[in-house]
């Protein structure tokens, strides 16, 4: 009886251990996802502050478009 029941919690053991290992790997994953994402992000904050800080043609000072 004792037998089963050191066996029992040994089963459950190596399932907890493979589960901790998988997710292991899937916060390794998802923790590069996040830095590529992060990454991305900064490259577009970056291109898009340089499209605004560029100057176009623009409306005339005063002029409404016009939909109005």
């Amino acid at each position: 009886m004792d037998h089963d029941r050191i066996e029992s919690i040994e089963t459950k053991l190596a399932y907890i251990e493979k589960a901790v290992a998988d997710l292991g790997g899937l916060v390794y994953e998802y923790g590069a996802r996040v830095e590529r994402l992060e990454g991305a992000t900064r490259e577009i904050v970056r291109r898009l502050s340089e499209i605004g800080s560029e100057k176009g043609p623009g409306l005339p000072a005063g002029e409404r478009p016009p939909h109005y």
